[in-house]
């Protein structure tokens, strides 16, 4: 029941003194610890679809090469044993919240430039607007979609944030203002948003995990053998971003007005 939730969750929140005594959801950071590339491992395994016994790697305890389920009965054995160096496992992929802050997202150009040619200050009427962004990264493989990062993010597939943040929630503002323009200059009005970033650590539950030193197959249900089942590689997170919203849904931010000098050769004496 444990692994088969671990499974559908889309993020699980872990206890903060689980996550203190290991790492995100009381998982065990493998990077630098086990060899090979083990931030790109966990991505590759949990990249894989999940069937109904789960997610299935290997792993060459000597090389740290790792291989999906269709690659090593491709390219190794091709039934599904350990061999050798190579020791193989099943189970579970899951999302685990790791840690969230707030930054200022990139300035954006929100109104049209409006320029004074002549030699004396002049007033305009701006129209500037902005939608709030939703996007999210990986730091390892290939690009997340948007649709896959809702599944992570989004409180119905388990997640359960009460930031002020946007997601899912897009909101947008159109604004005129009156703003004065210094003679030989032109004028533009610019967002920068605030943002919050919400950080996930992909995980592996152990169902079962095998190795063959020549004797037998060995079966445990621990990563390696070791005594812990929950595992992660420090180095491979998934970031959701969007732009903050105040408690009236208008998006939270700064707005700037912006000068650029014009060619003095274009302007009246």
């Amino acid at each position: 029941m444990a692994s088969t939730a671990l499974a559908l969750a889309g993020v699980i929140a872990g206890s903060g003194s689980a996550q203190a005594a290991a790492g995100p959801g009381g998982a065990t950071n493998i990077r630098g610890v086990d060899p090979g590339d083990t931030d790109s491992m966990i991505e590759r395994l949990c990249g894989q679809e999940t069937s109904l016994t789960g997610v299935y790697g290997a792993l060459n305890v000597r090389t740290g090469e790792f291989k999906t389920h269709d690659e090593y009965l491709r390219d190794v054995v091709g039934l599904w044993l350990p061999a050798g160096d190579w020791e193989i496992f099943r189970g579970w992929c899951g999302n685990v919240h790791a840690s969230t802050w707030s930054i200022k997202g990139d300035t954006v150009r929100t109104s049209p430039w409006i320029g004074n040619r002549g030699s004396e200050g002049d007033k305009e009427t701006f129209v500037s607007s902005y939608g709030t962004k939703t996007f999210a990264k990986k730091s390892v493989g290939a690009n997340i979609s948007l649709s896959a990062a809702k599944s992570i993010f989004s409180g119905s597939a388990g997640g359960s944030f009460t930031y002020e943040w946007g997601w899912e929630k897009e909101s947008r503002f159109e604004r005129r203002s009156e703003k004065s323009i210094p003679p030989c200059t032109q004028v533009a009005v610019t967002w920068t948003p605030y943002q919050r970033v919400v950080r996930v650590n992909p995980i592996f539950y152990v169902e079962d995990y095998q190795w063959n030193k020549g004797d037998g197959d060995v079966t445990v249900h621990s990563w390696r053998g070791r005594d812990y089942r929950t595992i992660y590689s420090y180095g491979y997170y998934i970031d959701g971003i969007s732009d903050k919203l105040l408690p009236n849904g208008q998006p939270d931010g700064r707005e700037d007005k912006v000068e650029e000098k014009l060619d003095p050769k274009t302007c009246t004496d």
